[in-house]
């Protein structure tokens, strides 16, 4: 699968995890993925009331990302905890 990202996050997508969005990646690819850039979001600081905080928009990748594994990967499913989106494997 490819992800099918904005230009203001493939740069970010980019320096997270060291190749281009164009790649085509598997299942688990795609899932280490979501999962280095959900450990990004979790070290990174907080955006309101900061000029160097990256924390919305990490967070806004981790919700495209999410969504496009879904889409792509019909027995995995997206559930948002405290906003936070996480994959979780269908029965």
């Amino acid at each position: 699968m490819k992800f099918n990202l904005p230009r203001r996050q493939r740069k970010s997508f980019e320096s997270i995890i060291g190749v281009s969005s164009n790649n085509n990646f598997n299942k688990t690819q795609s899932l280490e993925i979501f999962e280095n850039v959900k450990k990004e979001f979790m070290k990174s600081p907080k955006t309101f009331g900061s000029n160097t905080g990256k924390q919305d928009d990490i967070l806004e990748m981790l919700v495209i990302l999410s969504h496009q594994i879904a889409m792509e990967y019909k027995d995995l499913n997206v559930v948002l905890r405290q906003g936070i989106p996480e994959i979780i494997k269908e029965k």
